[in-house]
């Protein structure tokens, strides 16, 4: 989280320039790692400063413990310190760096209320009025006094919270998801959300966004709101140089034929030490071929286990390309395109072990897993596999198996 803080500030500084903002006006930031002073913190000297201005009643009486104890199976003793250990983070903060402000989602508000209440405690228990925090009553100035911001939670225009929605969560590191299924989540906003998170992501002026939601009224088509936002968010989180990439891969893309799907994949594709890298996958045929589908997806490393794959093909979730119409339950014979052949994903249901090898286009497999994320099989002949020095999860239980049957 650090790194990823780091970075995103670094990013918004060009973000800022590259829309007019100049140095002058984009103050002063440091970025704190907590751990720098909780680790050093001894338990008595924390329950001491602390521990009696923090009442049970009106811990207990928080939201979020209620819910916890009413609804919920409970909490245990860290959960219900969690708070104290914040407060204690801002109490550090506005003590060595006059951090006055807490700002944080609407989940926030009991934590922050806790927050301000210990702030003001230990203020006024261990300071004096000589070193100018409190009035003449020995209470904190008005004007030093600790103050908290909440925001709404970001949701969807049907409600659903941002990112959360059939499992899809997205994140800022690229390792948990790729700049590419960033790009391709935004790109699936709703009108509606795509004006709306324009006006909260980026720096582009009311005016102009006003614009081009008015050009993509008129032709809904070539998504140009949602483009724009994808391209600014992955700006602001990725750098310029990542975003333009991925705004060219997903473009090309849109010709929906195998070549856009196979090269934008390759070009993601790492060092062969990192196989299995966000959107390509080396596997051997003893994994593939014959083969339930479910269990193709958890070889893949697409999902964590086998019964996650039939799980996520009986809710729909998963799609393969197939260029043709493929006869399921029929001869199993490796299909062919060329590059520039329109492809076609098709929903994975009931197709048997004998059907993967029908899907198989020119060494590939080309998965969709819900609405955004594309994910290609190659598939190799086991002895080059292990040539390779590759792996893949499954890859020693089957070689296992087959030397036991041997």
């Amino acid at each position: 989280m650090h790194a990823q803080l780091g970075q995103l500030w670094s990013n918004a500084h060009l973000y800022g320039q590259r829309h007019g903002h100049g140095e002058e006006v984009l103050g002063q930031r440091q970025l704190l790692n907590n751990a720098t002073w909780l680790g050093q913190l001894n338990i008595l000297d924390f329950l001491r400063t602390m521990g009696n201005g923090m009442r049970l009643g009106a811990m207990l009486g928080r939201d979020t413990v209620r819910n916890k104890m009413e609804k919920g199976d409970g909490m245990s003793f860290a959960e219900f310190t969690y708070p104290l250990l914040q407060a204690w983070d801002w109490w550090h903060m506005y003590r060595t760096h006059g951090v006055q402000v807490q700002i944080g989602g609407s989940d926030q508000y009991g934590n922050i209320i806790a927050g301000m209440d210990a702030v003001k405690h230990i203020a006024q228990t261990s300071m004096t009025q000589q070193e100018g925090w409190l009035d003449i009553t020995g209470k904190v100035k008005d004007e030093l006094a600790p103050m908290g911001l909440t925001v709404p939670l970001l949701t969807t225009a049907s409600g659903e919270k941002f990112g959360k929605s059939a499992g899809n969560a997205v994140w800022l590191d690229s390792n948990l998801t790729s700049a590419f299924d960033l790009y391709g989540f935004l790109l699936r906003s709703s009108d509606e959300d795509a004006a709306r998170y324009l006006k909260l992501f980026t720096f582009i002026p009311t005016s102009e966004i006003t614009a081009v939601a008015a050009e993509h009224a008129a032709d809904p088509g070539k998504r140009k709101a949602q483009h724009l936002l994808a391209g600014e968010v992955l700006e602001l989180v990725h750098g310029k140089e990542v975003a333009d990439k991925t705004r060219a891969e997903h473009q090309a893309l849109r010709k929906s034929n195998l070549a856009a799907l196979t090269n934008r994949a390759s070009q993601t594709d790492g060092t062969e030490a990192a196989q299995t890298s966000q959107q390509r996958t080396v596997l051997p045929s003893s994994l593939v071929l014959d083969t339930p589908f479910s269990r193709v997806l958890y070889h893949a490393g697409i999902v964590a286990s086998k019964s996650e794959g039939a799980r996520l093909i009986a809710k729909g979730g998963a799609y393969v390309v197939s260029p043709s119409p493929v006869a399921v339950g029929g001869d199993s014979v490796a299909a062919s395109a060329t590059a520039n052949e329109t492809v076609t994903f098709v929903q994975l249901k009931d197709q048997s072990p004998k059907d993967v090898q029908q899907y198989i286009i020119n060494g590939m497999l080309i998965f969709r897993i819900g609405k955004w994320k594309v994910r290609i099989v190659e598939v190799i002949e086991d002895a080059e596999f292990d040539a390779r020095g590759l792996d893949a999860a499954g890859w020693s239980e089957d070689k296992s198996a087959t030397r036991s049957a041997q």
